[in-house]
């Protein structure tokens, strides 16, 4: 009798285990689904979260050499470094969930289009038997966001010259560019008595870019100018070398407009001549970089006359008529 209940209650035992081992299996799958959420989440925060705590850094290495009118020595590692300070710190905020989170900034560089720079990194993050890892390359806006980022040349190249000052969103030279290119044994350096230029770097509309001159009474250079937009450049110096002062540089940058002030009377002709109003024309330093240009009248009003002075080269890049 013993031994028939035994066989009789077997089969129950059996289903019994079988129960329980399945419910063991549901719930430790269910708790690795819950895991893998969790971890699949953390690394997607983090890819969206490093362009902009990379922006916040570009943005406060910039207002850093603006405030200080020092020149970053290496911006790329300058750049790379403070980053990864800042990223540790938001990967220790996301450890305390149980999860090892790790992202190390592999580089900092130029990016193929001069208005970003290139950020390349390493993501892992692991729970429990769980990991992810991915190699990421990614790229920062200098223009789109929520904050603007300074050009920082400017500030470099005068300072020691009487320095630039910060205007309601310009910059505003005095007499401090005049006396760079005087120092430089620039001729015509008196055009640039209180010139001014951009502040914050924005990239230009108008593009193909004849189109600033393909208007009646040049309206698009006219609006370019009030905006301060900046344009691509294969001379102009890109933002990371700007950090570090080189009006010029071997990567694919970019170039704004320096806008003499305006003078009273249009007294201006074909003749005159004045470092041409690109602004790594007026900042290379390096050579014979610094050229004349010709006097393009854009606009007048209240008694005022607003010229640009342009070589031959940039009149035919911005559509402008040649001399």
């Amino acid at each position: 009798m013993s031994l028939s209940s035994f066989f009789l209650i077997l089969p129950a035992l059996l289903l019994i285990m079988i129960v329980v081992d399945l419910s063991a299996n549901f719930a430790h799958t269910q708790e690795d689904k819950i895991n893998s959420h969790e971890v699949l989440g953390v690394a997607t925060d983090l890819e969206t979260n490093l362009p902009l705590i990379g922006r916040e850094v570009l943005r406060d290495k910039s207002l850093e050499v603006v405030n200080s009118g020092i020149p970053l020595s290496n911006s790329r590692k300058g750049v790379k470094e403070e980053l990864q300070v800042r990223i540790d710190t938001y990967c220790s905020r996301c450890s305390d969930q149980g999860m090892l989170v790790e992202c190390i900034i592999c580089k900092v560089d130029n990016s193929y289009d001069p208005f970003r720079v290139e950020v390349k990194s390493i993501i892992n993050v692991e729970k429990g038997n769980l990991k992810h890892h991915v190699n990421l390359t990614q790229n920062i806006s200098l223009t789109n966001g929520s904050f603007p980022i300074c050009d920082p040349l400017p500030f470099l190249k005068c300072r020691g010259y009487g320095g630039a000052i910060l205007k309601e969103k310009r910059i505003y030279y005095g007499s401090s560019l005049a006396n760079y290119l005087k120092m430089r044994g620039i001729k015509n350096y008196g055009a640039y008595e209180n010139a001014t230029s951009p502040l914050y770097i924005k990239k230009c509309p108008y593009d193909p870019y004849i189109l600033h001159g393909n208007t009646d009474e040049l309206i698009n250079l006219k609006n370019c100018i009030d905006n301060g937009y900046y344009h691509e450049s294969s001379d102009g110096s890109c933002f990371l070398c700007r950090l570090e002062g080189k009006g010029v540089c071997s990567h694919y940058g970019m170039e704004t407009f320096i806008i003499p002030s305006p003078i009273v009377f249009h007294c201006l002709n074909n003749s005159s001549i004045a470092p041409s109003s690109v602004d790594h024309v007026i900042f290379n330093d390096t050579g014979n970089g610094t050229y004349s240009g010709h006097p393009i009248l854009y606009f007048s009003g209240w008694n005022q006359y607003f010229y640009l002075y342009l070589d031959d080269s940039h009149r035919q890049k911005y559509g402008v008529p040649v001399f």
